[in-house]
């Protein structure tokens, strides 16, 4: 025995990786001013990185049904539509470092609800853990 971990260690110690840097970005995240160009690059960072790690990975081949089909045309017509409006409501914004009431985008509506510190962290964990969910399907 050289102390080598078991199979079954293996995927305990990657999920207790994943948690710790996850809870990292989000007390970072939950700390950083909202709006500011900090809280931006923690946004912005783990996006293309699970992105590109996602995008690397083989997908399985899933049978194409009708029910798919419409499945993918709802939900990536929403995705596009709510892309869209944040891309044109953030654009139109007279200082992309302030929310504005004229143009909300949807960090702006979500703000007061996220204004005490263990709220901010705990939608942090919400949206890394939503994010994660996603990639890994």
């Amino acid at each position: 025995m050289t102390g080598e971990p078991t199979v079954s260690a293996r995927p305990f110690r990657r999920w207790m990786r994943l948690l710790a840097v996850g809870a990292v970005l989000a007390a970072g995240g939950a700390a950083t001013r909202p709006f500011s160009w900090s809280a931006t690059v923690l946004v912005v960072v783990p996006v293309v990185v699970v992105s590109v790690l996602a995008f690397r990975v083989r997908s399985v081949q899933i049978p194409r049904t009708t029910r798919l089909r419409r499945g993918v045309a709802v939900w990536s017509t929403l995705l596009v539509t709510a892309s869209v409006w944040e891309v044109y409501a953030f654009a139109r914004q007279s200082d992309w470092t302030r929310p504005s009431d004229v143009h909300p985008t949807l960090s702006t509506l979500l703000d007061p609800a996220l204004e005490q510190w263990p709220l901010r962290f705990a939608g942090w964990l919400v949206w890394l853990g939503a994010g994660w969910w996603l990639v890994s399907r």
